[in-house]
């Protein structure tokens, strides 16, 4: 539970610094790189980052509750079956 508080937490600091989330780009998994496309600003997740994708577990829990967060309807099982060139969408 601990893991989605994050993800929830990390959408708010996002939207606040630049605006709302337009847009998630699912680059690579291994190293995990994820683009996050605001309405001001672009963000990419360094590769210690909390969010994953690809996997059931803690990293793709955190991550779906940031994407809920931020206005997304993508399922957990989106977020668990991912792979590298998807593009979620809110």
């Amino acid at each position: 539970m601990a893991y989605e508080a994050e993800g929830r937490q990390i959408a708010k600091e996002i939207f606040e610094k630049g605006g709302k989330l337009l847009e998630v780009r699912l680059e690579s998994k291994s190293p995990c790189k994820i683009v996050l496309v605001c309405e001001r600003e672009e963000f990419t997740t360094p590769n210690n980052f909390i969010f994953q994708f690809g996997y059931s577990g803690s990293g793709p829990d955190c991550f779906h509750a940031f994407l809920q967060a931020s206005g997304f309807t993508t399922t957990k099982e989106q977020v668990e079956t991912a792979k590298e060139g998807d593009v979620f969408k809110p």
